[in-house]
């Protein structure tokens, strides 16, 4: 073998971070992911969350689920969020993140849009290192992301148990 070259460096490219607060019935979403992290196929402490989770597409077909994410999709027609127009809701799971647990640093990709929801009031939050940005642990904030972009939660620390929604989006 002959390496004429190795590069390892950043490149730029353009990033979506949106956040806000949306309107979540928060004790239907605790108790589906109470019943998804018991079931057959939960990834319980098998993927970069370190924790709890339901399986990987436990909310794709939940009704309540969906209508939480249209004025999301909406929002990505709208402002053009999506270099692809035709996307879909690839992947949803709820967690719940108890004393220690946390996740680990990782991406969604390749995804083209990935998002967070917050169920519980907590001192875990989301980082961004990348992009130097923070998800605070509130009911009903959420982020919305490219899915390249990396993130993570320190150990919860607490008794509190924090619980969540995520998601991706993905092309047709």
């Amino acid at each position: 073998m002959k390496v004429e070259q190795l590069i390892k460096s950043t490149v730029q490219r353009q990033c979506v971070f949106v956040t806000g607060k949306i309107d979540v019935p928060v004790d239907y979403f605790i108790k589906e992911i109470e019943k998804g992290i018991k079931a057959d196929d939960a990834e319980n402490y098998s993927t970069n969350l370190i924790s709890e989770m339901t399986s990987y597409q436990y909310f794709n077909k939940n009704k309540e689920f969906v209508k939480l994410l249209l004025p999301l999709m909406d929002l990505i027609e709208e402002h053009d969020l999506c270099d692809d127009k035709d996307f879909y809701l690839h992947s949803s799971w709820g967690f719940k993140q108890s004393f220690s647990h946390y996740s680990k640093r990782h991406h969604h990709a390749p995804a083209l849009l990935s998002g967070a929801i917050a169920l519980t009031e907590h001192d875990q939050t989301l980082y961004f290192p990348e992009i130097e940005k923070e998800l605070k642990s509130e009911p009903g904030n959420f982020a919305l992301f490219s899915a390249f972009t990396k993130h993570y939660n320190k150990r919860n620390e607490s008794d509190n148990v924090r619980y969540g929604l995520s998601f991706n989006f993905a092309n047709i």
